[in-house]
């Protein structure tokens, strides 16, 4: 019986239907805590998320889900509930590894996983903060640089450049930038595929026209303020869509019109960005493929067929149904974004 359910070896179709009618009659069900114990497998993955309320967490969920239903694997998660102990402190998970190891003393050591998916909150350096479990792990929305896990995120620099490119195709010299937290690790990165784009135009950007928010919404409107007190830029580029709204929002109320006199772009395809007035042109991660690839890698670690997120150098990998995912040093899997063209932009070149 065992050969057929498993299918470990070659039965004859007539065998094989014998022991399915008698499966289907009896209605027998394999014994996972036996198998689990006699295979020191629990075919169980566990998803430690720093915050299940998070932005990107639920589409990351979702791809992790939709990978696994069609293994044999299944999911254990873990929600450390990290949002109202560090909002938008990112750089402070230091001081949550306590609660990390717990977390994932539960998923190892108590659900005895057989791997562990991380799901961050933020795009941020999280080395050091996982420690070595002698058990895959496979980090998600976050990234490091510890030898014992692998990392799959979005890429900041090459979709802010491209934003940034349509800007000036379509017309933009004066275009300001509302960064989030100017120490973060997208704020940076997207601020530098910015400069790259300018550089290759032949353009400077104004840095008096770069103002820092802080990721929220009334930062956004703040910064949009200032910038309108003297020469209103053409364009504005804020680095995410909450503070994209903030700055349309401080347009509106000065009197002016979005794109008409002041066009704005926004960052993470956030469902507001759909309902605002005009709907904003963002840039969209993929989300649900960060979440599909992270349990992919998981899941062929495991069957020891995994070539993407090794130490060994690797090409590019394609990830069925989704996005083609870049590998540059065979420690991570990047995915690509894209960009979402909507109403928020006038083109000054017709």
């Amino acid at each position: 019986m065992s050969y057929v359910i498993n299918g470990t070896k070659h039965v004859t179709p007539e065998k094989r239907q014998q022991v399915l009618d008698i499966i289907a009659k009896t209605g027998y069900q394999p014994n996972i805590v036996a198998k689990s114990l006699r295979t020191k497998k629990t075919n169980s993955i566990g998803v430690l998320v720093e915050d299940i309320l998070a932005f990107a967490t639920p589409r990351i969920i979702n791809g992790i889900s939709e990978y696994m239903e069609n293994t044999d694997y299944h999911i254990l998660l873990n929600d450390l509930r990290m949002m109202e102990s560090l909002f938008n402190r990112y750089d402070q998970i230091i001081y949550q590894k306590d609660k990390i190891n717990n977390g994932l003393t539960y998923l190892v050591y108590g659900a005895k996983v057989d791997a562990v998916i991380y799901v961050g909150m933020f795009d941020r350096d999280v080395s050091g903060i996982i420690p070595d479990i002698g058990k895959p792990v496979i980090i998600a929305y976050s990234t490091s640089n510890d030898s014992h896990t692998c990392y799959v995120t979005y890429e900041n620099v090459d979709i802010a450049a491209r934003m940034m490119r349509n800007l000036i195709d379509m017309g933009h010299r004066r275009i300001a930038v509302i960064t989030g937290l100017a120490h973060t690790n997208p704020a940076q990165l997207r601020l530098r595929g910015i400069h790259k784009t300018f550089n290759e135009a032949g353009l400077t950007l104004d840095s008096q026209l770069v103002k820092n928010g802080d990721w929220e919404r009334d930062s956004g409107y703040s910064c949009m303020k200032e910038l309108l007190r003297d020469s209103p830029p053409t364009a504005v580029f804020a680095m995410n869509d909450l503070m994209a709204v903030g700055a349309m929002d401080a347009i509106k109320e000065a009197g002016l019109r979005v794109p008409q006199d002041i066009s704005v772009v926004g960052f993470d395809n956030r469902e507001v960005s759909e309902y605002v007035s005009p709907k904003l042109t963002t840039a969209e991660i993929d989300l649900k493929a960060i979440g599909y690839t992270a349990a992919q890698v998981a899941a062929e670690k495991l069957a020891g067929t995994d070539s993407k997120c090794t130490r060994k150098k690797s090409g590019a990998t394609k990830v069925s149904g989704f996005a083609e995912g870049k590998t540059t040093d065979g420690h991570k899997i990047i995915i690509p974004s894209n960009i979402i063209l909507r109403d928020s932009v006038r083109n000054l070149t017709i």
